[in-house]
């Protein structure tokens, strides 16, 4: 007879970070390639603007001019920053199997330092999103994707315990 476990029970293979976080990064990476979905003004203003509009479509097309060529640019690096150190976290943490308590420390180190990376990329991401006219609605997945990479490094990190008791 065979005993199986129903999905919906069974606990996140710790692998399933990995995975999860490769997804992240490329939905993010994409989102980057796309300039966070920002979509620059027309080069011309409209036909038959008053004065008054034209002065207004001009201050807005200065304040794209900036968003293309700084902007965008910086928001991009940083963001990349973000998920180099995720990354590096992540496998750091991996690449330690705990066989002193130290080790298991340093191990959550490196899981707190991820998590506290995913929270600045999520605020990173927030900044841009609310600073470019960008339709917000599109990146509330990719929130919640890192949200989800958070509480799956959280989960890694609790069943992390079991070592504790090969220490006492």
């Amino acid at each position: 007879m065979e005993l199986s476990v129903l999905k919906s029970k069974r606990k996140e293979s710790q692998f399933e970070v990995f995975h999860h976080l490769y997804q992240t990064r490329r939905k993010i990476t994409a989102l980057l390639l796309r300039d966070f979905g920002y979509k620059p003004a027309p080069a011309a203003p409209p036909e038959g603007l008053s004065p008054k509009a034209l002065e207004r479509y001009n201050a807005r097309r200065e304040q794209a001019r900036a968003f293309e060529t700084w902007f965008i640019l910086d928001q991009r690096a940083c963001v990349m920053d973000c998920l180099r150190e995720i990354t590096k976290e992540v496998f750091m943490a991996n690449s330690i199997y705990p066989a002193q308590p130290e080790e298991l420390t340093q191990r959550r180190l490196c899981q707190d330092r991820a998590i506290g990376q995913l929270n600045r990329l999520l605020q990173e991401l927030q900044y841009a999103m609310e600073t470019l006219p960008v339709d917000v609605d599109k990146l509330l997945p990719t929130a919640e994707m890192i949200e989800q990479e958070i509480k799956l490094i959280k989960a890694w990190r609790k069943s992390d315990n079991k070592f504790k008791a090969n220490f006492e």
